[in-house]
């Protein structure tokens, strides 16, 4: 039930927001174009050093590679991937890179100060993992927002930070605990 309930109120923000003539969150949809996958792998890669070294540092995740079944991992991972990237991060970032960034680049045209709120606010929601109130999660999905920050930035579209929130996502469910 909560899976469904998650869609439905993916459909219905992305709805509202759609519907609002003057938002443009920049380039929008389910696959990414050749630039925006390198753009996100890019920060992917740029920002995966980081993220674990925060996470381990706060204790929040502990190395637990999956075991000599590989084929199972490489499955797996495959299928958590594209689940993350076209259902948790598609919606989260239309709203925290389409929607606030957007706004924060169009209001302030800094795109540090950009950057700097949409992470805030995109590690702020994580306060509510698992407990109440999770800052270590907080901290990391905070570092996780400025990768997905910069990669909107760089693209101007929500699709390149799909791919980096997708594949940091991946990383942590198939490595860490």
């Amino acid at each position: 039930m909560d899976l469904l309930g998650h869609l439905m109120w993916i459909r219905v923000g992305a709805l509202a927001l759609l519907v609002m003539r003057e938002w443009n969150p920049g380039g929008f949809s389910f696959w990414p174009h050749p630039r925006e996958w390198r753009v996100g792998f890019a920060l992917y890669v740029a920002f995966l050093l980081p993220i674990i070294a925060v996470a381990i540092a706060l204790h929040d995740v502990q190395f637990a590679p999956p075991g000599s079944n590989w084929p199972i991992a490489l499955a797996t991972g495959a299928v958590t991937f594209f689940g993350i990237l076209w259902v948790v991060a598609w919606s989260e970032e239309l709203f925290f890179r389409g929607l606030i960034e957007r706004a924060a680049l169009n209001s302030w045209q800094s795109p540090a100060a950009a950057v700097a709120v949409s992470a805030l606010l995109f590690g702020s929601v994580h306060l509510w993992f698992h407990q109440f109130p999770n800052w270590r999660r907080a901290i990391v999905a905070t570092v996780l927002g400025v990768a997905c920050g910069i990669a909107y930035w760089r693209s101007g579209s929500v699709r390149a930070p799909m791919v980096t929130h997708a594949l940091v996502v991946t990383t942590w469910r198939l490595f860490f605990r």
